[in-house]
């Protein structure tokens, strides 16, 4: 009688088990993320617990997208998803909390270019012609602002807003859905003991923070004089782009151009009297893209080239310099 009284038992407790399990459609091949959730109240603190006296882990926008663990008429067991689209979890109040419609629309897009090498360009406008505000790699996650349309959708990435090209995105897809490409970077200052994150693109925009040398941030986006970050507190922002090691190429290039073993060639440095610094160039041109800015004093290589352009190894990248930006290389016609 023990015997047969046990197996209904042990049963009812691998069914207990399996329950939570079932709320994951699945296929033959890989398991179906459950559907995303919406706050559809106003923004809100997201805490450690279930208690509003613990630590605010992040807020939680109005309108923000979100996956459901839990939920009861006071608290709901939230995991939402910061710029890099890394899972933070947390506690918030359940007010508003509801699963997402199809009247809801498109509320989250992660940067997916189908070539891990090829960013994503964040546009000032809702075409092709309209100003770059940076590239941004896969895996980055934005919130919507405005619905796609006519091939764009207007999102905000930390507090910068623009507009994505619909075709490079996966809509109200998990984060984590992507394989992300976003690089860890630490903060290098040769001239500081640190580097400022700046509220803008701008070297007069405000400061957030200060950051000591050593000090790793991932890399969002990145234009030719600046890097948008997430740092390890939480916090984005932008710093100088040379102010940071490995120092990402604003230029597509794949990773074959990368750390690049230093070549054979006249050793000269970087000596530009009216500015601080040199771009070293995917083409000999000031129309090409930058692989990078690098300060007065930095040493290259110069492998060959003509008067006015020069081909040059700089840090484990190959590129061009302008000759006049290179101490002893001075065009004749430019003088001393």
């Amino acid at each position: 009688m023990k015997k047969t009284a046990y197996k209904p038992f042990l049963f009812l407790m691998a069914l207990a088990l399996l329950l939570p399990l079932m709320g994951l459609a699945q296929t033959d091949d890989f398991i179906v993320s459950p559907p995303l959730y919406l706050n559809a109240g106003e923004a809100r603190p997201v805490y450690q617990s279930p208690d509003s006296t613990t630590e605010v882990m992040r807020n939680l926008s109005a309108g923000e997208a979100l996956s459901l663990v839990s939920m009861d008429e006071e608290w709901a067991e939230i995991i939402v998803y910061n710029e890099a689209g890394e899972a933070v979890a947390g506690w918030t109040s359940s007010a508003g909390i509801r699963p997402i419609t199809p009247e809801d629309g498109v509320r989250l897009a992660t940067v997916s270019s189908p070539d891990p090498y090829v960013r994503l360009v964040l546009r000032t406008g809702a075409r092709q012609s309209a100003k770059s505000q940076g590239k941004y790699y896969n895996g980055v996650t934005a919130q919507v602002l405005e619905q796609p349309q006519k091939g764009w959708v207007k999102v905000r990435v930390g507090d910068l807003e623009g507009y994505f090209e619909e075709k490079y995105l996966a809509l109200n897809a998990p984060a984590d859905s992507v394989m992300s490409a976003i690089p860890t970077v630490s903060v290098s200052n040769a001239d500081a003991p640190g580097l400022n994150l700046r509220s803008a693109q701008s070297f007069q925009s405000d400061t957030k923070a200060t950051y000591s040398n050593g000090r790793n941030v991932q890399v969002l986006g990145v234009t030719e004089d600046f890097v948008h970050v997430l740092t390890e507190d939480g916090l984005t922002g932008f710093m100088m782009a040379w102010g940071v090691s490995p120092q990402p190429s604003y230029a597509d290039i794949d990773g074959s151009a990368m750390n690049v073993p230093q070549p054979e060639g006249s050793l000269t440095v970087i000596d530009n009297p009216g500015g601080q610094g040199a771009n070293l160039r995917k083409k000999a041109s000031t129309a090409s893209d930058s692989l990078g800015l690098y300060l007065n004093g930095t040493q290259v290589i110069v492998t060959g080239g003509g008067e006015y352009w020069k081909k040059v190894w700089v840090e484990g990248k190959i590129g061009w310099m302008m000759a006049q930006m290179l101490m002893g290389m001075m065009p004749e016609e430019f003088g001393n």
